[in-house]
């Protein structure tokens, strides 16, 4: 897996940033197979789009979890940045962080590095605050994702922008209004994946959100596993989960390597 370390200057938040991006690549196992000894790809590759929770920043992902084998056995690229604890919405000082994920960080990958610009190809997950943020994106724009991954997800979040820890949240957008608002526009939704341990925090909020889902006729993958709590060993196992369970139309789909 070739790991990418980068920054660049986001026009939507006015200063750099800094990102993790996975490519899968040649590893040793191919030194035995003289027909992969190539660096020519056969197409651009998926993506996924993998957004932390609050507290943490774009690291967390690749600190607490195995994603980087987990991709690389997939054949998917994945991407990381950090929101602080914005909740990835847009900010009314400037830090766009809602319009940093819809736009511009497609917009950078697909241009500068073999990324798919196609929604077949685009995937957008996230943890606790990030999994709030991945629904929104996936409510929000379904258009831009072929699969949306949940993963013990805040998914009510209060409106008004309240003070937490010290600093102010953006205005937030509520998740059940933005689904009948893309359901009433007759826009087709995004495969959705969704996961909880029964002992976490937000356990009753997001048991009482599938059972809406339910209600309101969408389909989706639930994982309600006991024995876990608000913490990365269940992230770190549904994220092997949600990469074997998305659809894949890509040039690597039936690809998987031990690395």
């Amino acid at each position: 897996m070739a790991q990418l370390h980068g920054n660049f200057f986001s026009y939507s938040l006015g200063f750099p940033i800094d990102f993790e991006l996975l490519l899968p690549s040649m590893t040793a196992p191919d030194m035995d197979q003289p027909e992969t000894r190539t660096h020519i790809l056969p197409g651009r590759f998926p993506i996924l789009y993998l957004l932390h929770g609050h507290g943490n920043d774009y690291e967390g992902w690749l600190r607490y979890t195995s994603m980087e084998r987990y991709c690389e056995e997939r054949k998917i690229a994945a991407v990381t940045v950090s929101c602080g604890n914005k909740a990835w919405m847009n900010a009314d000082y400037g830090e766009n962080y809602y319009t940093l994920m819809e736009k511009e960080l497609p917009e950078f990958l697909t241009q500068y590095f073999p990324i798919s610009d196609r929604m077949e190809d685009s995937y957008i997950a996230g943890l606790s605050m990030g999994g709030y943020g991945a629904l929104a994106h996936g409510f929000g724009h379904p258009e831009s994702y072929r699969a949306v991954g949940a993963f013990s997800p805040a998914v009510y979040m209060d409106k008004s922008g309240p003070e937490r820890l010290g600093h102010t949240q953006p205005p937030m957008v509520d998740l059940k209004e933005l689904l009948k608002k893309s359901r009433d526009a007759g826009k087709k939704l995004p495969e959705l994946f969704m996961c909880v341990g029964q002992d976490d925090f937000l356990y009753q909020d997001i048991s009482d959100f599938h059972q809406y889902l339910m209600r309101s006729g969408l389909a989706h993958r639930y994982d309600d596993l006991p024995g876990y709590r608000h913490e990365w060993r269940l992230w770190d196992l549904e994220l092997q989960a949600f990469l074997d369970w998305i659809p894949r139309s890509d040039a690597y789909k039936d690809e998987r390597t031990n690395v």
